[in-house]
């Protein structure tokens, strides 16, 4: 299927009360089977899920309604590539296989629409964020990993909003984590990518500079913002 290529980021599924949880839910229900015989890919680009673990036998998610839908939108031909965030970095064979999605825990070089695009959570830009940088190294080291999968899941799942809780709220100024991703993607541009695509920040922005452009995705918590890649334009819209 050749279409519009869609990028979404940081709904965190999980991480509100439960009537806030169902508008949400909703809401990105409707979008992604929106997308049905129109997107050619849809990019998630980190923390869907304000966390997200799998044990050998069980996955810590409670949005089957959501995951179901992707498995839609896969099967009719979208292309659904996930990217693992700061909240949702412990992806595994759940989503590839019993999904479809193809998982990634790094950053994506892409390339549609004759584009060279850099895709990122966002995450490995803001070093200067303490409570970024200490989730970000805790979810990495594999003796963490290995800690997790030894506890119960229902006690990991209380421990895992406990620290869901103490990284949502960056200690740096949203607009100074948005300069400090625009001077990212300068760097990226230096190495040859047409567009930088960021997730992370919650401050949906897109800064066109020629023929390039940097794309900051915003959220859908309040937001509800994605972008698109139209005939090798990308626009920045609210659902």
């Amino acid at each position: 299927m050749v279409g519009d290529i869609y990028f979404i980021s940081d709904a965190h599924l999980g991480s509100a009360d439960r009537v806030r949880e169902k508008i949400k839910e909703e809401r990105l229900l409707s979008f992604i089977g929106s997308l049905q015989s129109k997107a050619e890919a849809l990019y998630i680009v980190g923390d869907l899920f304000d966390f997200w673990f799998e044990y050998r036998s069980v996955a810590s998610q409670k949005n089957p309604r959501v995951l179901f839908e992707l498995y839609n939108l896969i099967k009719s031909g979208t292309k659904v590539v996930y990217l693992g965030g700061n909240h949702d970095f412990w992806l595994g064979s759940f989503l590839s296989e019993g999904v479809g999605a193809e998982i990634s825990k790094g950053p994506i070089h892409a390339r549609h629409h004759g584009l060279q695009i850099y895709v990122s959570h966002g995450d490995e830009f803001c070093e200067k964020d303490p409570g970024t940088r200490i989730l970000r190294r805790i979810l990495r080291s594999p003796v963490s990993i290995s800690l997790f999968r030894l506890i119960h899941p229902d006690l990991g799942a209380i421990l895992a909003r406990l620290i869901s809780r103490s990284s949502r709220g960056p200690s740096v100024l949203p607009s100074d984590l948005k300069a400090v991703c625009i001077e990212a993607a300068h760097r990226m541009f230096s190495n040859g990518f047409d567009a930088v695509v960021i997730g992370h920040i919650h401050l949906p922005f897109i800064l066109h500079q020629g023929e390039r452009t940097v794309i900051i995705l915003g959220d859908w918590i309040r937001h509800f913002s994605y972008a698109v890649l139209h005939n090798g334009k990308f626009t920045l819209r609210r659902w």
